[in-house]
């Protein structure tokens, strides 16, 4: 197992690296298996490295040498996949915050076009959607300090500049004519959110969502809440009207015009209590 074609910097998870090297190696090695492939790493249960790559088991960090070395990795990929492991198995976000950025160092030192995934960078600040429908219809050059002295809570000249660069630079807003304009009209997160960036993104929406109850005027915000008893059947059939609301809401967008002001629109459905079968004895 000691040619690598697959190069780790590519990924940003590495059961998906151990998932893509798997199909690389069955493709061009006769006789590769699941069983070879484990007993390379070092593991005695011939489904260890499937089960690893479904999600079913974890790696243990205290294989890791043992791990890389089966895999055929060199001193800076070792590294960068024992980052990988650790991000994935990290318990908070702190930790989590950590280690994504050893990734992103260890993928820029690679030369690797893009530091992060485009959507880390795009969510990693909460004012990074805000700002790319900001500056839409806008002329160049922009105003960053109007622009930040408009913004609740407020926002530094600095982080509009650099907010607008990052934009440019993932190809998220265009420059036609000196006037920016949205390279698409909508952008909408999966409706089941694993990533960690957007979780990430989600708490600091929230956080800002919190400040509004103070710095809004009631009239200017919609705010409401109900708590309700469900079953497992009215969680799915709520679950499925929100993600269709959330679809007529981009729809009603879409057909706007002379828009001027910039909304966030959060929907939270979450339980307070722990799953019903966890409780029986």
């Amino acid at each position: 197992m000691k040619t690598l074609k697959v190069s780790v910097f590519e990924h940003v998870d590495y059961r998906a690296f151990l998932a893509a090297y798997y199909r690389h190696h069955k493709k061009t090695e006769r006789g590769f298996s699941y069983r070879s492939m484990t007993r390379a790493l070092g593991f005695r249960s011939p489904n260890f490295c499937k089960m690893v790559i479904d999600g079913q088991r974890n790696l243990g960090i205290e294989n890791l040498d043992t791990i890389t070395q089966g895999l055929g990795l060199n001193k800076q990929e070792s590294e960068y996949f024992s980052h990988l492991v650790l991000f994935a198995q990290a318990k908070n976000p702190a930790q989590k915050k950590e280690y994504m950025d050893l990734i992103g160092a260890k993928r820029a030192r690679n030369k690797i076009a893009q530091i992060m995934p485009d959507q880390f960078e795009y969510f990693s600040a909460w004012y990074h959607p805000l700002v790319r429908e900001l500056i839409a219809g806008k002329n160049e050059p922009l105003d960053c300090a109007a622009l930040a002295g408009s913004i609740r809570p407020r926002a530094t000249p600095r982080q509009i500049k650099n907010s607008v660069a990052l934009l440019k630079r993932l190809g998220l807003v265009r420059l036609d004519n000196n006037r920016y304009s949205l390279s698409s009209p909508l952008l909408n997160t999966a409706n089941e959110v694993n990533s960690f960036a957007v979780r990430q993104y989600h708490k600091d929406v929230l956080a800002v969502a919190q400040e509004s109850l103070d710095n809004i005027p009631a009239p200017q915000r919609e705010l409401s809440q109900v708590t309700v008893s469900v079953s497992p059947e009215g969680f799915a059939r709520i679950k499925k009207r929100i993600q269709e609301f959330r679809e007529e809401l981009l729809h009603i967008v879409s057909e706007d015009v002379n828009t001027k002001d910039v909304y966030h629109v959060n929907i939270q459905f979450y339980p307070l209590t722990k799953p019903s079968h966890e409780n029986k004895n």
